[in-house]
C-alpha cells in the first residue's frame, strides 16, 4: 500500500482592524485543491463603536468557519466556530477543488480593534 506525505500549514492573515468596518475583506488565500481542517480568529485589541461583530466565512458562505456568536469581538482571545451556531465547516474542515479566499465580514461604525485569522490547510495538490 502506498502513503503519500502531505504539506501541513498554519497561515496567518493580514490585520483586520476598525478600518475595515462595514466591509467584507478577504484575508487569506486558499489555493485549489487544499483541505483547510481548522480556522481561528484572534482578537489582539478589543473592538469598539458601533456594534462589534466578525463573521468568517469564504464565498460560498460568509460565517462558514467562524460565526459571529462564537466571537466575542469586545474581549481578546482566540475563537473558534461552532457548528451549532452555524459554522458549518468548522466541525469536518472543507475541500477547496478551486481557488477561494477566506474571507472576514466587519461590521459598521467600528472605532477601535484589531484582529487574525488563522487557518490550518494541507495541501493535496498532487494527491487528487
Amino acid at each position: 500500500m502506498a502513503q503519500y506525505g502531505v504539506i501541513d500549514k498554519w497561515v496567518r492573515s493580514e490585520v483586520i482592524t476598525e478600518a475595515d468596518t462595514g466591509t467584507t475583506k478577504a484575508v487569506i488565500d486558499v489555493p485549489a485543491k487544499t483541505l483547510v481542517v481548522e480556522v481561528v480568529c484572534v482578537v489582539t485589541e478589543a473592538f469598539a463603536g458601533g456594534t462589534p461583530l466578525l463573521d468568517v466565512g469564504d464565498g460560498t458562505d460568509t460565517d462558514g468557519w467562524v460565526d459571529q456568536g462564537d466571537i466575542t469581538a469586545t474581549t481578546i482571545g482566540s475563537y473558534r466556530g461552532d457548528e451549532t451556531t452555524t459554522a458549518a465547516f468548522s466541525g469536518s474542515g472543507k475541500y477547496y477543488a478551486t481557488a477561494d479566499t477566506i474571507d472576514v465580514v466587519v461590521s459598521a461604525s467600528l472605532t477601535n480593534g484589531t484582529a487574525y485569522v488563522l487557518a490550518r490547510m494541507i495541501d493535496l495538490d498532487g494527491l487528487v
